[in-house]
């Protein structure tokens, strides 16, 4: 996300005070701004209908950003509204957004540097699993995939990150368990690590959400000329019995040609023993979508979207086993 730098400085010198030090400095840190909004037109088939459609326009995100005060570790505060439009339905909950009907604070945490090398955030976090990230605008396809459903997405915890070299990160961290898309309301932790080897970048996690499930999941990354290539896989289980468990898998591949990109996203999950991880009933689903992308300037993109389901459980989708979601976007980033 391309992020416009604004530097406040303000100094008061040689101003009267009330107290006796006669002088009071304020200096405000770095601060930076970025965000972004986009609009989303949905024309999603209804299996349920007998093959008829239904339309829909919507604000997908309004997100304004705060960012700074490195020097002393930092914060960071999103405000605003983000839908989740999936693959599974154009956007879930009957368009309700994330924070509420309307806005709200998204994700906010303040940074602390206790020690060289070592990060301690605390507040409203985003999660560091998986691929995709929290505002559509800033992934490879409009539509969030069958992986990221079943992920963590949002939540209000502490993350330790400490860096072993300059290319590898360890972390840690505490989910108070009031996950804003998740299923389980207990307490959680993760443990994972970041980073790059050769020219490979890669993120490996076990999160454990107390009293439900475990997941596994692991990001990599690559680039070859003018095509990055990303693979995300995740195996979870359930803490009433190991043998519920399920696994998903899922290839981006996002070819740029200086304005266009044409990024594939192709995915297949499966639920083991009635899990419900994934909610398909023991039977494989798979998922392929496609995105042609036009950059109209810096700050401006356009892209449209064909996203098609398929499940081997007949009744998948209210009687039928696919569907299929078109979608057009235009985005506005700063």
């Amino acid at each position: 996300m391309k992020r416009a730098l604004i530097i406040l400085t303000l100094v008061l010198s040689t101003v009267p005070a009330v107290s006796k030090a006669g002088e009071i400095k304020v200096n405000l840190p770095e601060v930076k701004l970025s965000g972004g909004i986009s609009t989303t037109g949905f024309n999603e088939s209804r299996a349920e209908s007998y093959g008829s459609s239904t339309n829909n326009i919507k604000l997908t995100d309004a997100v304004l950003e705060l960012s700074g005060g490195d020097k002393f570790g930092g914060f960071d505060i999103a405000l605003g509204s983000i839908l989740e439009p999936t693959v599974l339905g154009s956007v879930n909950n009957d368009n309700v957004a994330i924070v509420g009907d309307h806005y709200g604070i998204l994700w906010g945490y303040v940074s602390a540097l206790p020690l060289k090398g070592l990060e301690i955030d605390a507040g409203v976090l985003t999660t560091n699993v998986g691929y995709e990230l929290a505002a559509t605008y800033l992934n490879p396809n409009i539509t969030y995939g069958l992986v990221w459903n079943s992920q963590p997405f949002i939540y209000k915890g502490a993350r330790a990150t400490y860096n072993l070299t300059d290319n590898i990160q360890v972390y840690a961290e505490y989910d108070r368990g009031d996950e804003l898309n998740g299923n389980s309301k207990d307490h959680a932790f993760a443990v994972g690590s970041i980073g790059t080897v050769k020219d490979v970048s890669y993120k490996l996690t076990y999160f454990d959400y107390e009293n439900y499930k475990n997941l596994i999941d692991f990001t990599l990354g690559y680039k070859i000329k003018n095509v990055q290539l990303a693979l995300n896989g995740d195996y979870q289980w359930l803490d009433e019995d190991s043998s519920k468990k399920g696994y998903g898998v899922v290839l981006y591949i996002i070819p740029e040609f200086r304005k266009i990109s044409i990024p594939l996203r192709a995915e297949y999950v499966k639920d083991k023993d009635n899990s419900g991880i994934y909610g398909f009933n023991n039977k494989g689903t798979y998922s392929l979508t496609i995105t042609p992308t036009y950059k109209l300037s810096d700050d401006t993109t356009v892209r449209a979207e064909y996203s098609y389901v398929k499940s081997n459980d007949d009744n998948a989708f209210n009687g039928s086993d696919h569907k299929g979601i078109a979608s057009v976007q235009l985005s506005f980033t700063f």
